[in-house]
Order: structure tokens, then sequence, then C-alpha cells
């Protein structure tokens, strides 16, 4: 045997590598092949027959059982059966099953044929999504039937279907009556009657949680009401649920839940799940050996340890397992129980097999060398390794989360530790998690030793030394009682009991938005359209309110935030219309920065909040969680998938679709938003609406309500360059320093400091204005205006700017001040605490940018007498004067302050 990987050696047939799906399925010729009939399909098929006998038998059933147990392969099975008898797939239904049990073969083509058309039945096959049945069931039995031009029913399902575009959904009564008179016109044409199959029914349960006015199952009993009294013209209903019907229904409101009931006791339930020996023999039917000369492990010793089923002779179980390689005995006997309990709704058989996720058996293939004399198998602690990888936390969300802690800390717990070691703790743990399904297959020294072995002479060393420090440091215990090692528990916090605790202490009626702001607050969303368009970041607050606070949380302070997403969660379909007046209303209609979503209905929210809301109680309310590694492993855990079910249900609200599910408002209107993707992008249209004279400002150094620390001294280093160099180029800075970032895109790139006749100062904006700072500056000469009759605070001049419409960010306000005052410089006086300010220098500024609320401005026009003093004092200094004559400049300056405080100078206004 040549080396290589061990891909060479098995693979997964075709047909396991795909989940069967029926519509698609259907009409597929191969759809057939490598089929099991297993016992539990001929079990479920037996009851069928009964029903073709006798008109009394219960026609409707519903069959559950964990995820990839062969559900949905079992009702393509039988669509295909009860066929047309021509059709070449029905015949090679009918040889699967007489090839498996004659008698039950003989029995159904008595049955079938007894005053039957050998057209058989039609299929109506359903595949169950997040939609209103009622919607299903017509477009189903649209399919289903064959088109013809005087079709009537086909015409009345093409009305019912239009009506519901429009928002309208037909009656149940209305459906039922189109399948009673379908199965009427089939057994008209010859045909035996209808086949009505729905699969993955508990989607479309759910669905109508969630949407309690869409989502009426009262169809489905309808349905099974005249299924069970159909005699001559029958309907056959199959419905396929991966847990019981009660589990779907227990989050929703009672009301629902007692019709429910109703429900459900119209149908025979039927437990699909599968004996040991079966999956044993579903294992072997998918995987495949590609080699005679493949070396068999000794099988003898699983029969010895005496883990073989009682319904298997020794050679039967000898044959199983050696169809089941690479996986080693005790994994492909303990596969089927822990997928069973662990991991029905998340993983199956079959998704192990044949999926390429990390750990899985595809992933052991490919990666796995094979020597050609010792064959690798797929262990338990390979197993473990899968089921951890593929689960995550949901393994702590379960009933044995405490398990499932206690394994990864008792790996944690031991110092470097060997490869051995940590296989044989994934050993022990995964055996004891799961509990001892089968006899004999537990953690005892002869069951771990046949696990782990690896077919080398130092193994039993190595074993018994592993084994032997485990014990000694207390990781994991023996009890004689069972003859089993289990994980040491290390913890004295039974967090179920806890749970129980806390349901005691927490209102089963508390109310979700309250509970949602506290629990699990969102993080503010960004306009980010509106940021890549004019530079400037804007978010929106995010608050979950009620009908009780939906006031005063629409009021509330936003604080730094520019706008404010508003999720009103209603407790019933009353609420939501009080909401809705409430959004439509003229005083919401004044806030235009608010997007208000309004639920039709919250579902399964308020539970998983409950939930929530029970496990951080417990966080909080437990003192020895902190030195209890293992509970503390598993609060959080548990944490972690109460967190994501909650943020799962709030995207099933709020997020794709949500058109369907929540109606939202912006000024009192409702708008189409129908995904997050569209929520986002109105956030930047409110923004341009709101903001729709910011400044185009690309620097996100600058442009921020809080800049950091190295930005801040840039800053501190252009106003310095500002006052010093105004009427240089480049204000005077050289290279490339962050000073001259922040200088080109707010003063250089928006014209305000440019060269005029040659010389360079500070002036309002270019006339282009591709910047958009002319509102802004427009702004601050309205604001000195008002700063010719009185002094006025520089911060009121801050809180207009980053107000609507202008909506200017803290960073820039100095430098746009600075440049301003320079470019007025003779018109404009500053106070500090109320005293004049004479020279403004750079230390005046460092403390104007810290305190902006000790400064104010008070600015003068040179007109009337001012202009008439600066003239004749012009004329004065244009005499002749001494050589030390001072600069003009220096002279006029404080003139033009003196100027500023005229009016208090009586004696110069006369």
């Amino acid at each position: 045997m040549s080396k290589g990987a061990l891909s060479k050696l098995f693979r997964v047939t075709g047909r396991f590598q795909r989940s069967v799906h029926l519509e698609r399925d259907f009409s597929t010729e191969n759809a057939l092949d490598g089929y099991v009939v297993t016992v539990s399909s001929r079990e479920t098929l037996a009851r069928v027959i009964d029903a073709l006998e006798n008109r009394e038998t219960p026609k409707v059933w519903s069959l559950t059982g964990p995820y990839g147990s062969g559900k949905s392969a079992f009702a393509l099975f039988v669509a295909q059966l009860l066929g047309d008898s021509n059709s070449p797939i029905t015949q090679q239904a009918l040889q699967l099953l007489k090839q498996v049990d004659a008698a039950l073969h003989q029995r159904f083509n008595h049955a079938n044929s007894k005053g039957r058309s050998s057209a058989g039945f039609c299929p109506i096959l359903i595949s169950g999504e997040r939609a209103p049945i009622k919607l299903a069931l017509l477009r189903g039995l649209k399919r289903g039937l064959t088109p013809s031009p005087s079709n009537s029913l086909l015409e009345d399902i093409d009305t019912l279907l239009k009506t519901a575009d429009k928002g309208k959904l037909p009656r149940a009564s209305d459906i039922t009556d189109l399948f009673e008179r379908a199965t009427q016109q089939i057994c008209s044409e010859h045909g035996s009657g209808l086949l009505l199959v729905i699969d993955e029914l508990g989607k479309f349960v759910e669905y109508a949680v969630q949407h309690p006015e869409q989502g009426d199952v009262f169809v489905l009993q309808s349905l099974a009401e005249f299924a069970s009294r159909s005699g001559k013209t029958p309907l056959l209903m199959l419905t396929i649920l991966h847990q019981a019907f009660e589990q779907y229904a227990q989050r929703a409101a009672k009301s629902q839940r007692e019709e429910w009931a109703k429900i459900q006791g119209r149908f025979e339930d039927v437990a699909f799940v599968e004996p040991t020996e079966q999956v044993l023999s579903l294992i072997g039917e998918a995987l495949e050996t590609r080699s005679e000369t493949v070396p068999k492990p000794d099988f003898k010793i699983a029969v010895d340890l005496e883990l073989k089923p009682r319904q298997l002779d020794e050679h039967e179980f000898i044959q199983l397992l050696e169809r089941c390689l690479p996986l080693h005995p005790t994994v492909a006997l303990l596969i089927g129980p822990l997928f069973r309990r662990f991991a029905q709704n998340e993983r199956s058989l079959f998704a192990f097999l044949g999926s390429n996720e990390p750990h899985g058996l595809q992933d052991f293939l490919f990666n796995q060398s094979y020597d050609g004399r010792s064959l690798p198998l797929f262990s338990l602690a390979n197993l473990y390794d899968y089921i951890n990888t593929a689960l995550g936390n949901r393994l702590y969300a379960s009933r044995d989360s405490k398990k499932w802690a206690e394994i990864a800390s008792a790996i944690q717990r031991l110092p470097e530790p060997s490869p051995m070691t940590v296989r044989l703790i994934k050993t022990i743990g995964l055996l004891g998690a799961v509990g001892e399904v089968i006899p004999n297959l537990k953690a005892s020294k002869q069951v771990l030793r046949y696990a782990l072995d690896d077919d080398t002479a130092e193994f039993a060393e190595e074993f018994a030394d592993a084994l032997e420090t485990l014990e000694k440091r207390s990781i994991v215990i023996y009890r004689r009682y069972n003859d089993a090692y289990a994980p040491w528990e290390g913890s004295d916090i039974d967090v179920e009991e806890k749970l129980r605790e806390a349901s005691t202490h927490i209102d089963p009626n508390l109310r979700v938005a309250a509970n949602l702001s506290r629990l699990l607050p969102q993080r503010p969303l960004v306009a980010k359209r509106h940021l890549f368009q004019t530079g400037t970041m804007r978010y929106f607050a995010v608050r979950y309110s009620d009908l009780e606070n939906f006031e005063a949380d629409l009021h509330a302070p936003l604080e730094d935030a520019d706008g404010l997403i508003l999720y009103a969660l209603p407790e019933d379909e009353l609420e939501v219309k009080r909401l809705l007046e409430k959004a439509s209303a003229a005083g919401t209609a004044n806030r235009k920065n608010v997007l208000i979503a309004i639920p039709r209905s919250i579902g399964f929210l308020r539970e998983a909040v409950l939930e929530l809301a029970r496990l951080r109680w417990v966080e909080e309310k437990t003192p020895g969680l902190d030195g209890d590694e293992t509970a503390r492993r598993e609060i959080l855990a548990r944490l972690a998938v109460a967190e994501h079910d909650v943020d799962s249900r709030l995207d099933a609200i709020f997020g794709e679709n949500s058109e369907e599910t929540c109606i939202w408002y912006h000024k009192g209107q409702p708008v189409q938003i129908d995904s997050q993707r569209a929520r986002n992008a109105y956030l930047s249209t409110i923004c341009d609406e709101v903001y729709d004279e910011t400044p185009i400002l690309q620097n996100e150094l600058i442009n921020r309500r809080k800049i950091s620390g190295s930005v801040a001294t840039a800053r501190r280093k252009l106003i310095q360059a500002m006052l010093e160099n105004g009427a240089e180029e480049k204000l005077g800075i050289t290279g490339y320093p962050p000073e001259m970032s922040v200088y080109l895109s707010l003063l250089r790139d928006t014209g305000i400091h440019r060269s005029v006749k040659g010389v360079w100062g500070f002036h309002p904006p270019e006339l282009s204005d591709k910047n958009r700072m002319g509102p802004t500056w427009k702004a601050i000469e309205t604001f000195l205006g008002e700063c010719e009759m009185t002094r006025q605070p520089i911060t009121k001049l801050y809180e207009r700017l980053a107000a609507p419409p202008l909506g200017v960010r803290s960073g820039p306000l100095p430098i746009l001040l600075c440049a301003t005052m320079l470019h007025y410089r003779t018109e404009i006086a500053l106070y500090e605490n109320g005293s004049f300010v004479a020279d403004i220098s750079m230390p005046v500024f460092e403390r104007l940018i810290k305190a902006p609320e000790k400064f104010e401005l008070k600015r003068f026009r040179l007109s009337g007498v001012r202009a008439d003093v600066l003239s004749q004092f012009v004329e004065v200094l244009k005499q002749p004067a001494a050589t030390d004559t001072p600069d003009l400049l220096t002279i006029v300056a404080p003139l033009m302050r003196f100027i500023a405080e005229l009016p208090k100078y009586t004696l110069l206004t006369q």
C-alpha cells in the first residue's frame, strides 16, 4: 500500500454530501440512488399503508426527529412510491422496498392497487421558509397541478395569489376549498388523490409567532380535518419537524399556544429516530473504501468489551464496523446519540461526514497521512474537537452545559499537558457528556484504552502514565459504582439551580425595551455615505422604547449624537396601532433627525431577553463565580449564546425584509426600508437634509468632535503659524508635518488662506467654494454683526456653527475663529473674563482653546464718527515726523481698539 493521505483510501459518496430538497429532487432521475429504507422508514410507511387500506385510519402525520436523520429523504421516497406506477423512479422505489421488506412491499402493492388508478397520487411538495404558510400552500398547489387552458382551479389560485400580493391573505377555508376541489379533480382524471408534504414546518411556525397577523397556521387544522374525512378522494398529509410542535410554540403568546395545541391534536405524531444498528448501516452506506487491501483493526475487542447492540449478532456487528472505517468503533457507536442529543438543530450526522468543516471527517481524510502499515482512525478525541468547533457556545446552552465546561476547564488546569493527557480528557469528557446510551460504552479503563490505542509500542506505558497523572492532580476521578472515570467537577456552583433562583426574582412580564437598553445596549450607527462625501462622521444613537416611554425617549437629550433611531416595541396589536399614531403625530414630524421603527410583532424577542436577564442576574448575584473557573466558563458561554439569540431576534425584526416585519417612520410619514443596508443608507439621507450646509472637509485628523493629543499639538502649531506668519505662503510651514495636512484641507483648499494681489492673507472662501465653506463663513459674519452692539461669548458662536444646518465639528472651530479674527483684525476686540485683551498672542489663544467660555468678542465698523476720527488721525500721521516715528500699524491698532470702546467716551461723540 502506497503512502499518502487517507482520502486516497476512503471517500463519502455523493448522495450523503448534500441535504434533500423536496421540490428540487423530486424530478431528479437519481434522487433515490443510495437511499436506505431504514427501520423508521418502514414503520412510518406501514402507517401510510394503513390509511390506504382503511378509510377511518388517520391520514395526517407529523414526523419529528433530529436534524439530518433522513426525514426529508423518507418523504421523497414516499412521494415517489405513491406516484405513477409506470414511472421508472416509482419502479425504483418499489424495488428498494421489496429488497428490504418483501412483506411490506406486497402489502403496499395490494393496498395501493385496490380501486386506485395507476397514475398514483399527485404530490404537493412544500419546503419550509419564514413566510406565510398560506402563500406557500397556494404556490405549492399551483406547482403540483397540471396546467391546462380550461383549468378553472388554477385561475382561482392565481386570483388569490394576486390578492395576497396586495396584502390581503386568503382565508383558511378558501385554501381548504381549493385542496378539496383539487383532490376531486385529480380523482376524476384517474389519479389516486393528493399527497401534501410540508418539510421544515417549524419555519412556518416561527414566522407565525413573529407575524401573528400574517402567519395564521389555522389553515393546517382546516386541511387536516378535510384529510381525515376524505374518503374516495383522499388527501394524505405529512409534515416534518426537527422538534416537537409545542417546542416551537412555547415562546408564543398564550392564545397562540392554545390554538396550536388544537392544531397538533389533528396530527398523528411519529418519532423518526433510528436505532444504533441502523445508524451504523447508514454510515456504512455513506462511506466508500477505495482499496481492498485496507488493513482491518481488531474489531473483536469491541465484541469482548460488550459494545455490540443486542439486535445484532457478532458477525453483523463486525461487518458494520468494517464498513464504518476510518471511524473508530467507539465513534461509530456514539455519533448517532451524540447528534440527536446535542446538535439536532445545528449539525447532522451527514454534515459531519460530508462537509469540509474544521476537524470533520473530510478534514481528517485529507490531512491525516497513512504509512501503509497502521491505519489511523478518527477517534473520540477527534470527535470532541469537531463538536467543540462546530457548535461552540451552543454546547453551553444545553442542559448538559456543565459537563462541557468541565472538559474545557480540565484541559486548562493541566500545566504543560502531553498529547496523551489531552486526548484522554477529551475522551473521558465526551463519554460522560453523552452518557451510557449503549451498555458498557463508558469511560472505563478498558474502553478508554481501546478508544485511544494508536497501535504503537509505547502506547501502554504512555496511557498508564497519563491516567495516573490525571488522577493524582485531581483532573479526573474514578467512580467505582459504575467503573468509569469522569472529569473532576471542580465547581461548587449549580448554574441550573441559580437560574431557577433568578426566575423567582425577575418578572416574567418584564418590559422588553427597558431591559434591552440595560442588558444589550446597541452601538451607535454611522451615516457612512454622508461621511464619505463630506468628511464628517455623524452617528445616530439607538434607543429601545415602548408605548409608555415613547415621548420621554423621543425627546431625551442626544448628547453627542447627530440623530436618533428609536425602536418602539409593542406588547400587542393594540399597542402597534397606538405607536403608529404617535409616530405620525405633528410633534414627531418636526424631528427631522429621528428615524422610528415599529415592529408588527416582537415574536420570540421577549423570551430571549428574559433568558438574558436571568443569566445577567446569576452573573451579578453569585459572589463565588470569580473563583470558580468551571462555573464562570459556563455562565460566560451561556451569556454569549443568549446575546446572540437576542441579536438574531432583533435581526429578524429590523434586518433583512424588515419592510414585512416592521413599519419605519421619518418626519411623521412612513418610509420604505426593507433591510439594514437600506436603513443605513437612509441615515445618510437624513444627514444630507439636516446638515445640508456642512462644509466638506476631507481630513479625519481635525474634522472630529474630539481630537487626539498629537492632532491638538498640530492644531496649536498651525494657529501659531497663522498668528505669526499669515503673510507667508503655507504660513511658513516646511515639510509635511501633521499641521501641514490640516492647513491644506482647512485653509488652503477652501481658499481662506490665499494670495490676493501678490499678498498672502486670510479671506472669505473663494466664489467657487468647492468645499462648501461659504455658509460657515457667512454664519460667522452674522455672529460678528451681533457683536457690534454688545459683546458676545465665543461659546455662542461655537454652538451656532455646530448646530444644523452647518454641523461643524469642534476640531476645526478654533482654526476658523482665528482665520476670521485675522481677516477682521482691525474691527474685532477680544475680551477675557471681561477684560480687554490688547495683544492676541499664542498664549492667549491657548487659553481660549482650553476655556472658550471665558472669552467674548466685540466688533465695530469704520463708519460715522469713528471713520471721521480715524481719517483725521491718518492725516496727522501724513505730516513730517522724526526718524523714530513708529510703524503705522503699531499706532493704528491701539486706536482701533480705542474706537471699539468709543461709546464709552461721550466727549468724543459730542
